[in-house]
């Protein structure tokens, strides 16, 4: 593993830091008290391996049907698995909406013979998850097919009603350690399972989040960085990935940034964007924008694959016999350096690699980051509450159909 962090930036030093680290004892919240998610290193990959052995080998596709964080993290791994070459002739489709038309295209459109189900949910009650639950089970009673249960797993909280279920219907259950969060469980068996499905090294990928855990400067380092900006007004935290495969990667981070710290009137919002489209689209306003934002920049820096340009080329010629990761280099080089001279803070993760245990590395790292900005903040870093309003309202909304 070799991921290499920076810190360049406006304002804030290293000794700044390490101010706030010592006054706050952070090296203190790394325990499974503090992170709870911690304890996910302690899940055996082998006895996931070994349960979904038979099972994986009858079936081709795995749908995962759950919401937020409930598919997020497993997303963000599934996208970095198409950078390398394949480790298996299977693959992943994600059910984390309820649009009527793309349910019930995709439904049309697999072999159900070769495709099995994977319902997530903590609570085992997320309305979408169990609507589509209900529609899945509707449509294997509609084309016949014997003992659908053994085509379906369900994840969830030790008792829940997923579990329940899981029994009645003869179908694997995983169960969530009930202290890890929804948007913390990417390393628990809501992302292991899926990823063991497609062979993905999930032993490395728990490897890799330990190693954030047994050295965690650079995390600390990052999440007190991150805080003494939010001090200064910057209270957009930009994350901009040069890889596409990095983009569902982002997609998680939102939501595990914007749900930890927005409470409170307080938070730092989160905004995605992927190098180098995003260049032509957000990186003017980044420049010549308000002071208002932390930038995190991923770079990648082998390929798995590349592509040279020709020996004369047409119109550019200071591009000929160049490859096409130098252009995407001297693009990311340029953004940094543009945005530093203006004065912008700039965080660089430099990864040799999209590999299992880089992955590990950046989930773990950024769940503890969290963390520990939420503690900096005085807001706490788990729970939802208002979330559970808009939920509320859908319920009674639902229930008043029924009747109306």
């Amino acid at each position: 593993m070799a991921i290499f962090f920076s810190f360049d930036g406006s304002g804030v030093s290293d000794s700044d830091v390490r101010r706030v680290i010592e006054e706050q004892n952070l090296y203190g919240l790394i325990n499974e008290k503090e992170m709870p998610f911690i304890k996910s290193l302690q899940i055996d990959p082998e006895e996931i391996k070994r349960i979904m052995g038979d099972f994986k080998d009858r079936f081709d596709t795995l749908v995962v049907v759950g919401m937020g964080g409930s598919s997020l993290g497993t997303k963000a791994i599934y996208n970095t698995v198409t950078a390398g070459e394949p480790v298996s002739g299977r693959k992943l489709i994600f059910f984390d909406n309820v649009d009527p038309t793309y349910i019930k295209r995709s439904l049309d459109s697999i072999d159900w013979k070769k495709t099995a189900f994977a319902f997530i949910s903590k609570s085992g009650r997320t309305l979408e998850t169990v609507t589509l639950l209900n529609i899945i089970i509707k449509e294997f009673q509609k084309r016949k097919i014997e003992n659908p249960g053994r085509q379906m797993i369900f994840i969830g909280d030790p008792g829940n009603s997923f579990e329940e279920l899981a029994n009645r219907l003869d179908s694997l259950f995983f169960s969530i350690p009930p202290e890890i969060g929804g948007r913390f469980s990417v390393l628990t068996s809501v992302g292991l399972v899926p990823a063991e499905f497609i062979d993905y090294n999930i032993e490395e990928l728990l490897n890799g989040a330990r190693s954030a855990v047994e050295d965690p400067e650079p995390v600390i380092h990052l999440g007190v960085c991150k805080y003494l900006h939010y001090l200064k007004n910057r209270t957009v935290s930009v994350i901009m990935a040069y890889s596409n495969y990095l983009k569902e990667f982002t997609e998680w981070y939102a939501q595990l940034w914007a749900e930890s710290l927005g409470k409170d009137g307080k938070g730092q919002t989160p905004m995605k964007a992927i190098g180098t489209s995003s260049q032509h689209s957000v990186l003017q306003l980044f420049m010549d924008g308000q002071d208002d934002k932390v930038y995190q920049f991923f770079m990648i820096e082998n390929y798995p694959e590349d592509i040279s340009l020709p020996e004369k080329t047409e119109i550019l010629d200071f591009i000929s016999n160049k490859k096409l990761s130098d252009v995407m280099r001297a693009e990311f080089e340029g953004t940094v350096k543009a945005l530093l001279s203006r004065g912008r803070p700039v965080v660089q993760i430099r990864m040799d690699e999209l590999s299992p245990l880089n992955m590990g590395y950046i989930f773990m790292s950024y769940m503890m980051a969290t963390v520990i900005i939420a503690k900096l903040m005085g807001v706490n870093p788990y729970g939802q509450p208002a979330v559970e309003i808009g939920k509320r309202i859908a319920y009674e909304k639902l229930k008043s159909l029924e009747t109306g």
